[in-house]
């Protein structure tokens, strides 16, 4: 068992006791850049809540599930057309149901997170908006992984091509995170001219740690003489976790409460928008009579995620600088529980069963992301997003590359969007995201459930809410739609 087998099981038994605490999340492609997203927008941009064609958005809940990675597929000639949503799905007859990619000699990366949106609420006034949501979310990420390493994880070490060859690992890094966010949002339109319109944004999240882990290992080197023996001459290593569990049977304490620690965070956006008609700013007397006009494309920049949480609360952290071992035996390394598994690698490899810290700080997912979206005069409006990864502190979760297409119809009753991505610039993903009245259910990886392709991973994501948009009041005059004119109504049906 590899120096990467043995990190492996550490991370999987950590996971493993995190998703107790969690749903599964990435970026909701289909739900963040419409006009009607309401709360939701502050994920990909603050300052979108400046100018939404809805005054005022309650979420009920909000939920997405996500994981990808470049390395273990189920091959397409094993999924039929949409079998990964049905509870009979078995994947053919071939064994095993996974295959890996160890010809291509891939460096794994891999990405898992979740996210669930508790009721929150989104209220636009003139020139301002002002948001509060609570959300809990998860993420896990895996880089650096070499092939060799990802073949004796898949294969196990009676992988005889790979005995007695030295392999090294430099710069391998699992990081995962659970946390509770509490985020207020405020937007204002700083300045309009004629038909520029600037708008800026601002999110700050108090952060409720609930458990995380990570493993970093700058370099390490190993042999496997057999299906029983591995030697390491060099292992530099830093191990960490901090969970709510009794970690001499692995059972949830409650000692500890829902949080392990705190932190903070804050999202930052700036959106210009070129508008049809004016800027679309009328004078109101209720929040219903406010108008909404039409633009003619909209740019923006964000720094999302921008924080880090503080565990203390049963945190352990453990450094390994030039290590080294000879583990004959290590195929029965089975333990039952982490502290079973932490102070056996501690004896290995001569460390002391004492952690030397007992405080760790795992960064969130920081990203910067363009936005750029076109909106001809008719109900279509065509996004173009970028999101890539700024890692702030050295344990940060990595956040995957994204490059975004995605065309959109959007009327007030109805939406329809047809995501397509390219992630982490080598795989193409396309997806659909569909909303009648207030339900939105879609997936931003909808070729992963067809068939048409192997399949690394897949996500799904569904929002339930309720709003009320600008423009329609019970009783009295009001503006909604400045532009109208460009839709061929004289009030249409936004």
């Amino acid at each position: 068992m590899p120096i990467s087998v043995v990190m492996n099981r550490i991370i999987s038994t950590v996971l493993i006791l995190l998703s107790v605490y969690s749903v599964r999340a990435q970026e909701m492609w289909g739900i963040v850049n419409s006009n009607y997203a309401g709360i939701n927008s502050t994920l990909i941009n603050p300052a979108l809540i400046a100018d939404q064609k809805v005054w005022l958005d309650i979420n009920f809940i909000t939920i997405d599930v996500f994981a990808e990675n470049n390395n273990l597929f189920v091959p397409k000639e094993e999924i039929f057309f949409l079998e990964p949503l049905t509870p009979t799905a078995d994947y053919g007859e071939q064994s095993p149901i996974l295959q890996d990619t160890y010809d291509k000699k891939r460096t794994l990366k891999g990405n898992a997170s979740t996210f669930l949106e508790y009721p929150s609420v989104m209220i636009n006034l003139g020139n301002q908006g002002f948001g509060f949501k609570v959300n809990t979310r998860s993420a896990v990420s895996v880089r650096g992984v070499e092939y060799h390493s990802t073949k004796f994880i898949y294969e196990g070490l009676d992988y005889v091509p790979q005995h007695n060859e030295i392999y090294e690992l430099r710069n391998m890094r699992m990081s995962s995170l659970v946390w509770t966010e509490f985020a207020f949002s405020y937007a204002n339109t700083f300045r309009q001219v004629s038909d520029q319109h600037w708008s800026f944004g601002v999110t700050v999240k108090k952060i409720q740690g609930m458990g995380g882990a990570f493993v970093n290992v700058p370099y390490a080197n190993y042999i496997v003489y057999n299906d029983s023996t591995l030697a390491s001459e060099e292992l530099d290593m830093e191990m960490a976790y901090s969970m709510p569990i009794d970690y001499a049977n692995n059972e949830y304490s409650s000692d500890y409460g829902l949080s392990l620690g705190n932190g903070w965070s804050a999202d930052f956006g700036l959106v210009f928008q070129k508008k049809r008609d004016g800027n679309g700013l009328v004078r109101f007397k209720r929040p219903c009579e406010q108008g909404w006009s039409s633009y003619k494309y909209k740019i923006g920049i964000s720094i999302l995620d921008l924080g880090y949480t503080s565990l203390k609360d049963n945190a352990r952290q453990y450094n390994f600088n030039d290590a080294q071992t000879y583990w004959p035996g290590i195929d029965r390394f089975n333990p039952d529980n982490i502290e079973e598994l932490t102070s056996e690698i501690n004896a290995r490899f001569d460390h002391s069963q004492t952690a030397d810290q007992n405080k760790i700080i795992i960064g969130l997912p920081t990203a910067v992301s363009l936005q750029y979206e076109v909106h001809p005069p008719s109900y279509w409006f065509f996004n173009f997003t970028f999101i890539h990864p700024v890692p702030v502190f050295e344990n940060s979760i990595r956040r995957p590359t994204q490059i975004l297409f995605a065309p959109r119809y959007e009327k007030r009753r109805f939406e329809i969007s047809f995501p397509m991505s390219l992630y982490e610039w080598n795989r193409g993903r396309f997806g659909v995201s569909v909303r009648f009245l207030n339900l939105t259910i879609g997936t931003d990886y909808f070729s992963s459930w067809t068939g048409w392709f192997d399949m690394y991973g897949s996500n799904i994501y569904l929002s339930w809410k309720t709003n009320f948009a600008k423009g329609h009041c019970k009783h009295g005059n009001s503006n909604f739609h400045r532009g109208k004119r460009f839709y061929g109504k004289n009030c249409p049906a936004f």
